[in-house]
């Protein structure tokens, strides 16, 4: 009896084999068939396994939305070590505290190198390099079974890499099976940075469905008429986008009466679903052929938690308070609780917490911090191990749920998690800054967008330009506040706390910056 693939390079194997002319993907420079994916991504496994010691648990992907990622990926999982994608945009510094925290020797890239990285081996267009610093964390941090590390926004003012093993990303895809009527004539878009965990869903959800993925250009991505001019030309059936994104999607097919017949889901995640949008989108008909889905998720919990339908009667109710997310799949647990960690009763505001086959192992190198979010409830009569996720919901007696807010200082925007605490770090920082709130707040063109608030000096130089050139070199785009206001003092609460629900509306804000990058 044939055993079932147990990882993902060995299940996109098992689909190379039977499926080995068929195009995998499509990037800028044209299709690569399964087969020739499959035959790359071995080779460079060949060279990788030759140069890795039992120390390299995890090895760096400094890769863009090019062939060369999915390349990389397989070539990394197939000798046997967990990815670390990491976006080559991302400012030097990121880049480098993501390898030393992570404690990563060596870097997979198609780039230059940087300054203290040697060049061991070329296979094909990839180097592989090793690094010259010493690491950081310890091998034994990263488990065995581990598929990918990616880091999110920390609070304490650096991020934190989560754990993922293959277990959790094939749960994630074959609990989907069962909610989704995917097939290998499909052809999704990976429209997502590869350090954002979206996109390990839209890359491995195609790839391990025997489908075809279009990498969608940065370029492309920021111009919804590019965009949607890839979408008709590759007849795309698949799309994934944040709330955000879909926005300028709708507002570009309603501007020109377009529409999407060829499209069979669109699927939204990663922050709060603007239902107006929504409506738009559906009472248009602009995939009349298509699902629109509403896919709640945290990367702690692999990419997706639970799947919901959003139709027009559910968009346009005027009972409907908040988002509603549907229900968990099928190999996840979703419990509300309250402060004290007890369930409760439905129609009550709860925290989410999550279990069941997705959730990852923890947090990369941080024991007290994964104790506190990665909790084991042992007064139960069967002892689960549940992700804390700071999110609060409501489940209504049908069993849906509906999606409130954060409890404490992260946010959510263009599908990006940000700890407040984060940014708020690197503008303390500056000279002459003596206190720094950040906020999401409602542009006039009806977007979330960031704002940082400044209490600063009488003499503090806060240039705008020296501002944008401070962070440039700490944070990644999606980090960095689009706009700045200049305050004189910070407002708090009654005991004495930041009242970020306080702080002044956007009329009147100074220095502009340039939009993120997704």
């Amino acid at each position: 009896m044939q055993s079932v693939p147990s990882t993902v390079h060995e299940r996109f194997a098992d689909v190379a084999l039977r499926r080995p002319e068929a195009p995998a993907l499509i990037d800028e420079d044209g299709p690569v068939t399964y087969a020739e994916l499959q035959a790359a991504g071995s080779r460079l496994a060949r060279a990788l396994v030759s140069l890795c010691t039992d120390d390299d648990r995890l090895i760096a992907a400094r890769l863009g939305r090019s062939r060369s990622a999915p390349v990389g990926f397989l070539g990394i999982l197939g000798s046997g070590r967990g990815y670390l994608p990491i976006d080559p945009d991302y400012p030097p510094a990121r880049r480098s505290f993501l390898l030393d925290d992570s404690g990563t020797r060596l870097v997979v890239t198609d780039g230059a190198l940087e300054p203290d990285e040697t060049l061991v081996a070329k296979v094909d267009s990839l180097s592989i390099a090793v690094r010259g610093t010493g690491s950081v964390q310890s091998w034994q941090d990263v488990p065995a079974g581990t598929a990918y590390v990616i880091y999110t926004s920390g609070s304490t003012g650096a991020p934190k890499g989560c754990v993922v093993g293959h277990d959790q990303v094939l749960a994630l895809l074959d609990a989907c099976a069962e909610e989704f009527a995917f097939r290998p004539a499909d052809v999704w878009t990976v429209f997502h940075s590869f350090s954002f965990d979206f996109s390990v869903w839209e890359l491995w959800g195609a790839l391990l469905n025997g489908s075809t993925a279009v990498l969608v250009p940065q370029q492309v991505a920021r111009d919804p008429d590019a965009f949607v001019r890839l979408l008709t030309a590759h007849q795309v059936t698949v799309v994934s986008q944040t709330p955000s994104m879909f926005g300028f999607l709708v507002g570009r097919l309603r501007r020109d009466s377009r529409s999407l017949p060829h499209l069979r889901y669109a699927v939204l995640g990663g922050e709060a679903v603007n239902l107006q949008d929504a409506l738009v989108w559906l009472e248009g008909d602009m995939a009349p052929n298509a699902l629109l889905v509403n896919m709640y998720g945290i990367t702690e919990t692999t990419v997706h938690v639970t799947y919901g339908v959003l139709d027009a009667h559910i968009c346009s109710s005027p009972e409907l308070k908040h988002t509603p997310i549907g229900r968990p799949l099928r190999h996840l647990e979703v419990s509300l609780r309250d402060s004290a960690g007890q369930p409760v009763a439905d129609g009550t505001p709860g925290e989410i917490w999550v279990a069941g086959s997705g959730v990852a192992s923890g947090y990369l190198g941080r024991p007290e911090l994964t104790q506190q979010r990665f909790v084991t409830n042992s007064a139960e009569d069967v002892p689960e191990r549940y992700y804390r996720s700071g999110d609060w919901a409501i489940r209504q007696a049908d069993g849906t749920l509906y999606y409130i807010g954060r409890v404490d200082g992260q946010v959510k925007l263009r599908g990006h998690r940000i700890e407040l605490g984060e940014v708020e770090a690197a503008l303390t920082s500056l000279v002459g800054v003596r206190g720094v709130a950040c906020a999401l707040k409602v542009n006039q063109a009806g977007q979330h967008i960031l704002v940082a608030y400044l209490v600063t000096g009488p003499d503090a130089d806060l240039d705008p330009g020296r501002i944008r050139a401070h962070l440039g070199d700490r944070l990644p785009a999606h980090l960095r506040p689009h706009q700045f206001k200049r305050v004189t003092s910070l407002p708090v609460t009654a005991n004495g706390k930041l009242d970020r629900a306080a702080l002044p509306a956007l009329p009147g804000l100074d220095w502009p910056t340039s939009s993120v990058r997704i």
